[in-house]
């Protein structure tokens, strides 16, 4: 080849980099493919062609391209990093890690590969590992946004929150428009119960892209923390999710539901019922909605769940076994998943979620079942979604002729509680009261830190003020932060509120937390936002619990566990309410003991666990509104 030539062919290759740098793939491969029709040896074109190939999801051809750019380069650490990509596209990690780690062999200061072998460490939860190549990779790209970023990720999944919020903020320094960064400072601000700093970054997240739904997600669940938002204000929020981000959705299935054109002639037919959810497994979801799939009536209705996860445990083989139909759907788009649900002819479709994480509302959005119903456990308030026909709750969390102006879907009221509590199997037996032997009364919380407000908190310190060395275990996992636990000593100091008197901590297991309530004579409710599985598993270990009702969803459903084991005595209106509560019940020991010892066997025989009954009427429901719509 003459020089002329070569000059051709490296501009041709130049060429092909830059339609491939400004997004324009169908030219870059096809003048790529040209030059490896004269050249086939030419190593930068082969890698090229592959890392099109991964991009356009035809990963088996991708590595051929980039196996053979190796084996003409064999010593390129380029070639090894794109063809970790490749590997990781596909969720071959084993693959991929080797990849990334020949690639800094070849080169110990390749920063790329730093962040690309940190990401895999890190979705394989080896945390430490992660942390530590991404710290790699920022000591050799300091500027580099995206590692920030990553190094934020797995500092939060860690649970050192304060460490996620200074990369995120080192991120959006470094790039003020990385939206991605805006949302997960905001859940980290949330879960360290910043929630008016949380909510300012999802609104900006949103700013600079409208349609991110899953900051919208987050912004609507923050809201349910938020001191600030009363039930107008959260329905106006929950709308504008509705006309951003769903309503543009609606009308994308084709033709006309396949079940629904018969039902007029066998209105008494096995219904489809299916249910979506990312949580099928061990999860605080389980505890509400395995006494429903438990006692499905077979005969009656053909259940399906789509189970919008990866992780399977015992759980999940459990709920499996209840279930008519499984499919696991978290590979499928919301449009294939929506095909897919019209496909099965479902009938009723229940939504498990609301805008909780890893939600597939937007499957709802475009209607794939000819009814579709929300289920309130997962989240205590309106979907918003004018698509979602009917919510299930009951008159409690959601009282008769307040509550139904602020819920796009008809309500559904349960007889009792919305809940149907199934506590673990192996839960530890009650014990007898703490204050009995310790001579001093011990309060206590579980609830998640996000619930920790400067208003809760000094309701607390209100508490432990009137009642002479009272001690306050807090329990949660954003504890874990030895700076949060300093921060919330010296928050509750500010009322006279000593470090002596303070246990604070985290359980790691389900198992630990239970038996720690063996050290709890009464537990303490958060305001706004309520426990649900906190508050039903203090009561099954013989712990009451006190809270404070509100006039949100989500400050009302301890109210609505206690109301179904007629307990509501616990349920305070005004925090002086709720602190002479506290003082009456700490003066009646006697009574606390034998509270303690009869609320598991309250429990059980209330309708909180009367699973069989709990289900007849969730199915008759599903009966009405089939014949409704008939």
């Amino acid at each position: 080849m003459n020089h002329s030539q070569t000059f051709t062919i490296t501009q041709a290759i130049e060429l092909a980099k830059q339609y491939y740098k400004t997004g324009q793939l169908a030219k870059a491969e096809n003048i790529a493919r040209q030059i490896l029709h004269s050249q086939p040896q030419q190593p930068e074109v082969l890698h090229l062609l592959g890392v099109i190939a991964a991009q356009t999801q035809r990963h088996e051809e991708a590595i051929k391209f980039i196996n053979s750019a190796i084996a003409i380069q064999p010593t390129s650490p380029a070639l090894y990093n794109s063809l970790g990509q490749v590997f990781w596209q596909q969720k071959q990690l084993e693959a991929a890690t080797q990849c990334y780690q020949q690639a800094l062999a070849l080169n110990p200061t390749f920063a790329e590969a730093y962040n690309n072998l940190g990401i895999i460490w890190g979705e394989q939860n080896q945390l430490e590992s992660a942390i530590n190549c991404f710290q790699q990779a920022i000591a050799l790209n300091p500027q580099d946004a995206k590692t920030h970023y990553n190094l934020g990720l797995a500092f939060s999944k860690l649970g050192q929150l304060t460490s996620a919020i200074a990369c995120y903020q080192t991120t959006l320094q470094l790039n003020p428009n990385y939206v991605e960064a805006y949302s997960s400072l905001g859940k980290v601000l949330k879960d360290r119960a910043l929630i008016e700093e949380a909510i300012e970054c999802y609104r900006q997240a949103l700013r600079l892209k409208p349609t991110y739904v899953e900051a919208h997600n987050n912004l609507l669940y923050t809201l349910n923390f938020s001191l600030h938002f009363d039930r107008p204000a959260m329905f106006v929020e929950h709308q504008q999710f509705n006309r951003q981000q769903a309503l543009p959705l609606a009308g994308q299935l084709r033709g006309p539901y396949l079940n629904a054109k018969n039902a007029k002639k066998d209105p008494l037919r096995r219904l489809k019922i299916g249910y979506i959810s990312p949580d099928f497994r061990k999860h605080s979801l389980t505890y509400f909605v395995e006494p429903i799939l438990a006692h499905h009536d077979h005969q009656q209705f053909e259940i399906f769940c789509y189970y919008n996860n990866s992780k399977i445990d015992a759980v999940t083989r459990r709920l499996q076994s209840y279930a008519d139909h499984w499919q696991t759907v978290c590979t499928l788009s919301d449009e294939a998943l929506a095909e897919q649900i019209r496909q099965d002819r479902i009938d009723i479709l229940v939504d498990l979620m609301g805008h909780t994480a890893n939600n597939r509302l937007l499957v709802f959005a475009r209607k794939p079942a000819p009814i579709q119903v929300f289920n309130t456990i997962g989240y205590s308030n309106t979907t918003g979604l004018t698509a979602i026909d009917y919510r299930i709750s009951d008159s409690w969390v959601d009282p008769v002729g307040l509550a139904d102006q602020y819920s796009s879907e008809k309500i559904i009221r349960m007889p009792a509680s919305y809940y149907c509590y199934r506590p673990n199997a192996d839960s530890p037996p009650v014990n007898e009261l703490p204050a009995q032997h310790n001579g001093y009364l011990t309060f206590g919380s579980f609830n998640s830190y996000a619930k920790l407000n400067h208003y809760t908190l000094a309701l607390w310190a209100r508490v432990l003020q009137a009642i002479p060395n009272s001690r306050l275990v807090i329990l949660t996992r954003a504890l874990q932060d030895p700076v949060l636990q300093q921060e919330l000593q010296e928050h509750l100091q500010q009322w006279s509120i000593a470090p002596s008197r303070l246990t604070l901590g985290y359980a790691a297991s389900t198992e630990e937390t239970l038996k720690r309530y063996h050290e709890i004579d009464l537990a303490l409710d958060t305001y706004p936002f309520t426990g649900a599985t906190t508050t039903c598993q203090a009561l099954w270990m013989g712990v009451p619990v006190i809270t404070l009702v509100g006039k949100t969803p989500a400050a009302r459903a301890s109210l609505s566990i206690l109301a179904a084991i007629n307990l509501t005595e616990l349920a305070t209106y005004t925090q002086e309410e709720y602190l002479n509560c506290c003082v009456n019940l700490a003066n009646q020991l006697p009574y606390l003991q034998h509270l303690r010892a009869q609320l598991r066997t309250r429990m059980q025989q209330s309708p909180l666990m009367d699973e069989v009954s709990f289900t007849q009427y969730l199915e008759a429901q599903y009966r009405k509104i089939w014949e409704n719509f008939r």
